[in-house]
């Protein structure tokens, strides 16, 4: 199997142990596992046992039995099923940048052919391409958060669409043409006839969010299948925003993240460790 996720055991590790502040040292005072180890494996180049995982996820407080499917390749999520959803349809636009792919999407009103475009994936030509393939009309661009790899090429997708582009209000504003339009939590965009809710899911980024509509939620950087983004900011913030405004929505809501492959509310209350 193809191992698809976007973080592999060492990120999860690495991001739970810098999140939470605990040091190699600690991690070997408690656990009996070396520094030196303990690097490797957050470096991917040695895997854990199956004592070590329990171990380390006992100290990282996560959950043992999720993270040891993910140290041992053997869970990744069902692939995310549109057929029946009568109401949107979901474009999926994945670029490398930097070296690694990252995800924009283009949410679509089936009834109206109306679109948000949601994040950047610092590639515009390739966006505006799929809304000409797609014949759907731009209203507004939903920005996540403000990080390079979302927010690269906006200026030149705001003069091409003249769409009225959305960010949070505690979030750094990216390089712009156009006026930003900030929201906050349970804010409502229109698109065509969907409903788009914000969602606040900051820690990655102090101002973080997730855009909700029907039974789709885009993520951003706040929750990957399997993982979560990288706490810059706040640990907690994210944890606690995730537990409480994402795994709180109905199993069979999507996540559309910004990075690896979607997933669903349900897979990650059975399969994420931070939870």
């Amino acid at each position: 199997m193809a191992y698809a996720l976007e973080d592999e055991f060492g990120d999860i590790i690495g991001k739970a142990r810098r999140g939470q502040n605990i040091s190699h040292t600690e991690i070997t005072t408690e656990t009996g596992i070396t520094e030196s180890d303990l690097t490797r494996m957050e470096q991917y180049t040695l895997k854990p046992t199956e004592a070590q995982v329990y171990k380390l996820a006992e100290v990282l407080k996560l959950d043992g039995a999720k993270l040891l499917d993910i140290a041992t390749e053997t869970w990744e999520p069902i692939p995310v099923q549109q057929d029946g959803d009568t109401k949107l349809d979901v474009i999926t636009v994945s670029v490398p940048f930097g070296g690694w792919p990252v995800n924009a999407y283009i949410l679509i009103c089936k009834a109206t052919d109306e679109a948000a475009i949601i994040d950047t994936a610092a590639n515009p030509t390739l966006i505006l391409k799929q809304l000409d393939t797609n014949k759907v009309n731009p209203t507004a661009i939903l920005l996540t958060h403000s990080h390079r790899d979302h927010t690269e090429g906006l200026p030149k997708l705001q003069k091409a669409t003249d769409c009225k582009t959305y960010i949070h209000k505690n979030e750094p504003k990216p390089q712009t043409a156009n006026k930003l339009h900030e929201v906050v939590h349970s804010d409502v965009i229109s698109i065509g006839d969907l409903m788009v809710t914000v969602l606040d899911t900051p820690g990655h980024t102090p101002g973080g969010c997730s855009f909700l509509t029907h039974t789709a939620a885009f993520v951003g950087d706040a929750i990957f299948a399997g993982s979560v983004g990288g706490p810059n900011i706040s640990y907690q913030d994210e944890i606690n925003s995730v537990r409480d405004n994402l795994l709180s929505l109905p199993d069979e809501v999507r996540l559309f993240p910004g990075h690896g492959p979607s997933t669903t509310v349900g897979e990650e209350k059975l399969h994420n460790p931070f939870f």
